[in-house]
């Protein structure tokens, strides 16, 4: 798995919140997912903000 950007100008995420798992490709709904091959979960990775302290 490459740590660079997509094109896309997805996240890239380097494990599965879930279950652990590196098998990792986008997926193209909704906008910016990611499917883990192994759990089958679909999930999106998303920047709140920084916190102020």
């Amino acid at each position: 798995m490459s740590a660079e950007p997509s094109p896309e100008g997805r996240a890239v995420p380097f494990y599965c919140p879930y279950c652990g798992d590196e098998d990792l490709m986008p997926e193209a709904e909704p906008t910016g997912a990611w499917k883990c091959e192994s759990c089958r979960r679909v999930f999106t990775v998303k920047l709140v903000g920084l916190a102020l302290e």
